[in-house]
């Protein structure tokens, strides 16, 4: 708020989202939450390799980040190179190429977005997946170049259906890309109720592989 006099180059990283029967109090996504703030950068992290770079940039940053992780993904193994590597702060990345339709994700949910894609890949159906790594700045025009050529866009997401990352993506995708899309952009997120504690009813709080197959098998056969 000192209109760019004074620095604040400060990260604030730590674990979000749900981590498996804490219950409504210890399992919010606050992706939306931070990224409504004008000035904070929010990062989301899916991997051991991205989650390296992009806290390097964050930690050179001259502006406050918020780094956000999976509190269940803290024993994923993947390959870390030990020499230096950055990974701008908002960009995003496509981690499986295709021409069917787009899948959208990040953080923790990228499991399912990429799970997902596998099981379409048996049915003939090659799903671009795209993690965004980066919430605020909002890597849109990734989305959008994929877009133009899958022509469908489904956003898996963590976060509650209202003022989510997935409302903002739909708008921009929309106002840019509404001549290239062949149906309506379709989403699923967590459940529009405070997170259960029973197992049952975690998981059908969460997105998942089996439902999100089937939105996009729909959106695959529908018209807008």
């Amino acid at each position: 708020m000192s209109g760019g006099q004074v620095g604040c180059p400060i990260v604030f990283r730590g674990p979000n989202g749900s981590a498996g029967q804490l219950g409504a109090q210890h399992s919010t996504a606050f992706e939306s939450y931070y990224a409504n703030i004008p000035g904070l950068k929010v990062v989301s992290v899916s991997n051991p390799y991205d989650a390296k770079g992009l806290l390097k940039a964050a930690i050179r940053d001259d502006d406050p980040v918020v780094f956000m992780e999976s509190e269940q993904m803290y024993g994923d193994m993947g390959e870390v190179p030990e020499e230096e590597y950055i990974i701008p702060i908002g960009k995003a990345d496509i981690k499986r190429a295709g021409r069917d339709v787009t899948i959208v994700s990040f953080n923790k949910m990228m499991k399912v977005a990429l799970g997902a894609a596998e099981e379409l890949a048996k049915e003939g159906i090659e799903a671009e997946v795209i993690d965004l790594r980066t919430i605020r700045p909002l890597d849109w025009f990734t989305i959008l170049e994929s877009v133009k050529k899958t022509n469908r866009l489904v956003i898996v997401e963590e976060q509650w259906p209202f003022s989510s990352i997935s409302s903002e993506i739909s708008y921009r995708i929309q106002k840019e890309g509404f001549d290239y899309l062949d149906a309506p952009i379709r989403r699923i997120t967590a459940a529009d109720a405070p997170m259960h504690y029973a197992p049952n009813l975690v998981k059908l709080y969460l997105p998942d592989i089996e439902r999100t197959v089937k939105l996009v098998k729909e959106v695959m056969y529908m018209k807008k």
